[in-house]
């Protein structure tokens, strides 16, 4: 390979039906929306990378509509030429003439990465420094509706090799959750470990006796409980808890911000996500400062297809420590998917893919049959 600079970037936007309702905090989903990006190179390789917006703007500010708009008109014109394995300039390029945006960055990171695996006959997670494991455990979220219909469910994964259960919270008033939680765990077994999730819906003085209540109930993990913004109440509520784990996610999105989680002792675990962190290589490296900080590492999902779980997985393949696994279900979540084969699962495994790249290859029909039509 003598050259491999960047080329032409093409942009889709698809829509995929999810097979049931998925509920957070705050509002339900249907379906989920995704961003394709190419990157077309000198050498003819194609790669593909994925903009994704978790059930719409609310999460991080980024709307998949968006994402295009920025990458077709402002980042596509400075990236061409450049070279695809010069991926700190091309982050710097990329920075130079847009503040934030980090899902999309990740998107074109991704596709400059699956680009260069391709080209030279190996896996991304070669490119992040190798892997330490070649098989993550999955955690099973459920949705945060309904009752009798997500204990079923959560049976039903449970038996298939899932090792573990996430509960969504914050879609009712607090006393209501706290009691549906419990029967839940009643119903489907206290035996398994539960983290449960109110995406930053609780005040401090609501989270401390939810937390104390959950920690009764024995759920090992809470993921942000208040808003991202209060390090210090998610610091107190570290400093309160015995057995269970406060988890940041919203918390801490870039580099920068799992340092200063860690100096401030405000989680001591983290979900960590290439769509918030900027990037692939923006997720390692906040794995990696918070393994240094002595906080747990926990491999979040913003419900992507297999493109997107794949690139997550060689992220997770080759962070420092990955004790409290992953949460990759999306193709699992999905009615269908926008690659010639899903990523594999294994007993309640996510299998990383081993081939050049991604180690996944787009279904073009299936672009087509989904692609929103402008």
């Amino acid at each position: 390979m003598s050259t491999l600079r960047i080329g032409k970037l093409r942009t889709t936007i698809v829509d995929l039906p999810t097979s049931r309702p998925h509920r957070f905090a705050n509002h339900e989903i249907h379906h989920q929306s995704y961003l394709l990006v190419e990157v077309h190179t000198d050498a003819g390789v194609v790669g593909i990378g994925e903009g994704v917006s978790p059930g719409g703007p609310w999460w991080s500010g980024e709307s998949i509509e968006g994402q295009q708009q920025l990458i077709e008109i402002y980042l596509a014109p400075v990236l061409e030429g450049m070279d695809c394995l010069a991926l700190p300039l091309i982050r710097s390029a990329m920075d130079r003439v847009t503040h934030g945006n980090e899902f999309a960055k990740a998107a074109v990171e991704m596709a400059v990465l699956d680009a260069t695996g391709r080209a030279l006959k190996v896996p991304v997670h070669r490119l992040l420094g190798g892997a330490a494991r070649l098989r993550l455990p999955v955690r099973w979220a459920l949705s945060g509706s309904g009752e009798q219909e997500v204990a079923d469910e959560a049976i039903e994964r449970l038996g298939q090799g899932h090792p573990a259960l996430k509960l969504k919270l914050g879609a009712l008033p607090p006393a209501e959750d706290l009691k549906r939680a419990a029967r839940l765990i009643t119903k489907i077994g206290a035996d398994y470990d539960y983290l449960v999730d109110p995406n930053g819906s609780w005040d401090y003085r609501t989270a401390v006796t939810s937390v104390k209540e959950l920690e009764a109930m024995g759920v090992s993990v809470v993921e942000q409980p208040v808003d991202r913004r209060d390090l210090a109440g998610m610091a107190a509520l570290v400093e309160r808890s015995t057995t269970l784990r406060i988890m940041a996610d919203e918390s801490i999105c870039r580099p920068i911000d799992a340092m200063s989680a860690v100096t401030a002792r405000a989680c001591d675990s983290v979900s960590v996500k290439i769509g918030k962190a900027g990037g692939l290589r923006a997720a390692v490296e906040v794995a990696t400062i918070a393994a240094h900080g002595g906080v747990r590492c926990y491999g979040g999902t913003a419900i992507e297809t297999s493109i997107g779980t794949a690139a997550a997985a060689h992220v997770f393949a080759s962070v420092p420590e990955l004790e409290m696994g992953c949460e990759l279900i999306g193709p699992l979540l999905l009615q269908d998917d926008l690659t010639v084969t899903s990523v594999r699962y294994e007993n309640g495994h996510l299998v990383v893919p081993e081939g050049p790249g991604l180690g996944v290859d787009v279904d073009r029909d299936k672009v087509d049959r989904y692609r929103r039509r402008r």
